[in-house]
């Protein structure tokens, strides 16, 4: 339910206020064509940066609230593309491979997408880090995504008395997938966290039954 409004939410501020402002912008465009004052049409430029700018933040808080392109274009290029703009953003050099599959089920793979966006998150506010590693793999029956970095590390258990770092949440995505996680770390040598996920119930029940 909280995802589905959040890809309600999403989807109003792209198609309502994101036409507006480029409508907006069309319109100072043609102002600026018009014999005006130098300081008018300095202005008007100004205000046309301006409005582009709040453009680029409005796609970029819709794709944090609902990655469009996990659902068009699947999982792997939905991670690659997350690797590719957390790098941008924070300066940490992230490496991502996989051999997954495309075929992957989509409520797998927004779990899956949360948990390495919620890592990176982490990786970003508090590791310290200069680079990080994104793994998702296909192992038989199962599926697991890993996201490493070369940080100060942390205490996973006092951790979760920090709402910041965000591990409950992951524990819990995880666990209402029929999953589990793991959470490794030591001071001054980084973090892993791992997560499988199962791609039906009754490989997860045979997998904790042996």
């Amino acid at each position: 339910m909280q995802e589905e409004e959040r890809r309600r939410i999403s989807q109003e501020l792209h198609d309502d206020l994101g036409q507006r402002l480029a409508l907006l912008e069309i319109n100072i465009s043609q102002l600026e064509q018009r014999p005006l004052p130098r300081d008018v049409r300095d202005g008007l430029t100004s205000a046309r940066e301006l409005i582009a700018e709040l453009d680029k933040d409005i796609h970029r808080i819709c794709y944090q609230l609902y990655p469009v392109v996990l659902e068009k274009l699947g999982l792997v290029v939905a991670l690659r593309s997350l690797c590719q703009e957390f790098s941008q953003m924070t300066g940490v050099s992230v490496t991502f491979n996989t051999n997954a599959p495309k075929d992957i089920p989509a409520n797998l793979s927004l779990c899956l997408y949360r948990i390495t966006q919620e890592a990176l998150h982490n990786v970003g506010k508090h590791a310290q880090a200069k680079e990080a590693k994104v793994s998702l793999r296909e192992i038989v029956d199962r599926l697991e995504v890993v996201v490493t970095d070369s940080g100060i590390g942390l205490d996973p258990f006092l951790s979760r008395q920090r709402s910041g770092f965000g591990l409950i949440a992951i524990e819990e995505r995880v666990k209402n997938a029929g999953g589990h996680c793991s959470i490794k770390s030591s001071p001054c040598e980084g973090t892993e966290v791992k997560a499988v996920v199962y791609r039906t119930l009754q490989n997860y029940n045979a997998e904790k039954a042996c």
